[in-house]
């Protein structure tokens, strides 16, 4: 059975110590991406931060991957392994790190993530898993 999701949502992202976040739903993507707004490689670790960097985040284990951008254009991301949590749920999967400081939302999920998990949009509504933890 598909869980449904609506065309907004909040995530959070545990590894980070990041809750609530905004996130555009987005069939047209094809993984998931996160603002940051600095990345550093120290040491063969990846250095990254969001916000001020007085709160840097470290991963051993990262990756390039080539990704197409809003424009179409190629570019080169820094991609990790991390958990992200809509709803109930907690997932491992891959997030690419961008500048989207310019965009509405920090954080776009893509097709990838939604057929992957067995996810349904339901473009009619937003935030329906913030909404039902609310209520309870």
């Amino acid at each position: 059975m598909k869980k449904k999701v609506g065309r907004k949502e909040s995530v959070s992202f545990t590894d980070l110590g990041i809750e609530n976040m905004k996130a555009k739903i987005d069939t047209g993507a094809y993984g998931i991406a996160l603002h940051v707004d600095g990345i550093e490689i120290v040491d063969d670790k990846i250095n990254f931060w969001i916000g001020n960097k007085s709160n840097i985040f470290v991963f051993d284990k990262y990756k390039k991957i080539k990704v197409k951008n809003s424009f179409g254009e190629k570019q080169e991301r820094y991609s990790i392994l991390t958990r992200i949590k809509l709803g109930d749920n907690i997932y491992k999967f891959y997030v690419s790190l961008t500048d989207r400081k310019n965009m509405k939302y920090p954080v776009l999920i893509g097709r990838r993530f939604l057929h992957k998990f067995n996810y349904l949009v339901d473009v009619r509504q937003k935030n329906i898993h913030h909404d039902r933890d609310k209520k309870m």
